[in-house]
């Protein structure tokens, strides 16, 4: 029986991409790596990848017939070409987040030239599992634009479709991973927060050390992107807690310790929110104890079906005993939210496959 997306008179198309993100990061490789997989039977994908090191290309986790380039002239001379080969190609954004920076408004406009050509020569552009950090004219008009001409948009929270008034909106691609399915008893609670932010004040964390303790837990700090290292590892000494993570290990290496810390954890507690999916992917239940206003963690969240209420950093014992039972007890919903996630994703993931994956043969 043959596939309906690739009937015998068609082949696949020529998928291309930019998969370039944060190297020390791990959600960054994790989100593109359940993009890429959730979306192979489009076609043939040629992806950029520019400077990233090793380790980051190893985690993207690429099958042998994806072309991988390192120029970006040689990659974007390659999509031109394939963009104005009538019915033959399929551009597909980077996911994650974007800004108003000149960085930004580059890449948006690369997207805007290739997405412009593909819709004269019917070769459609998809914009799947991407977040908007704001929308500040004039450096966030090139991903306007691209938003315009691509003919599939789709958010990874209601904020952002907000902002650029166009598309829908699903849960971030790394709700499609797999969990590891380690199986082992969880007697940690995990705290992931990131460098570039305030934590939540001592005495806020203290309240979470001595709740964990009362229950028979143990604090575990990890960290998932190298830059936050240092930091976490001052904040696990200060509460005498377990940390996990480190400078020197391979992405591949890195995502094996924290998803087998997060398997062994009934709750992961934070604002780095690939943190939050990955322990969630585990089978953690997310909270989120603040020492800033929440941009990013909550909306993304909610998106997947998860209505997460952030708790202030200056939270006290009794305020903070409360909301963390409260988590806890979420667990009961965990698995059947996160089927309903996955399921979503693998649904928009399957239509895209079908209508987007197949060119006629000349």
């Amino acid at each position: 029986m043959r596939k309906r997306s690739q009937p015998a008179d068609h082949h696949p198309r020529s998928v291309y991409t930019i998969l370039t993100g944060q190297y020390d990061n791990l959600g960054d490789s994790i989100l593109r790596r359940a993009m890429v997989s959730q979306l192979a039977r489009l076609g043939d994908w040629h992806v950029f990848i520019g400077r990233a090191p090793e380790d980051y290309v190893a985690a993207l986790d690429l099958n042998d017939r994806t072309r991988v380039y390192r120029s970006r002239f040689r990659w974007l001379i390659a999509a031109t070409r394939g963009m104005a080969r009538r019915s033959s190609a399929v551009f597909v954004a980077n996911p994650g987040e974007i800004s108003s920076s000149w960085h930004e408004f580059l890449i948006g406009l690369t997207a805007v030239w290739l997405l412009a050509i593909g819709r004269f020569r019917a070769n459609p552009g998809i914009r799947v599992g991407i977040g908007a950090r704001d929308r500040q004219r004039p450096l966030s008009l090139g991903h306007e634009l691209a938003c315009r001409l691509a003919r599939i948009n789709i958010w990874r929270d209601q904020q952002s479709r907000d902002l650029f008034g166009r598309g829908h909106v699903a849960p971030d691609w790394a709700f499609a991973l797999p969990a590891s399915n380690a199986g082992e008893p969880r007697s940690f609670v995990a705290l992931c927060y990131r460098a570039d932010k305030p934590l939540p004040s001592p005495t806020a964390l203290g309240a979470v050390q001595a709740w964990a303790a009362d229950r028979g837990y143990q604090l575990v700090v990890v960290s998932q992107v190298r830059r936050d290292v240092e930091a976490n590892r001052r904040l696990a000494s200060s509460l005498g807690a377990l940390h996990v993570g480190g400078t020197d290990r391979p992405l591949e290496q890195l995502e094996q310790d924290v998803r087998a810390m997060y398997a062994r954890s009934v709750i992961v507690l934070g604002n780095r929110v690939h943190g939050l999916i990955l322990g969630m992917v585990e089978g953690a239940a997310p909270g989120a104890l603040l020492g800033h206003a929440d941009m990013k963690t909550g909306r993304t969240l909610r998106a997947a079906g998860f209505d997460l209420a952030a708790i202030p950093g200056e939270a006290d014992e009794r305020e903070l005993a409360i909301y963390l039972d409260h988590v806890l007890e979420s667990r009961r919903e965990l698995a059947p939210k996160m089927r309903a996630a996955r399921d979503e994703l693998t649904r928009i993931a399957s239509q895209l496959s079908l209508h987007h994956s197949a060119s006629p043969v000349d």
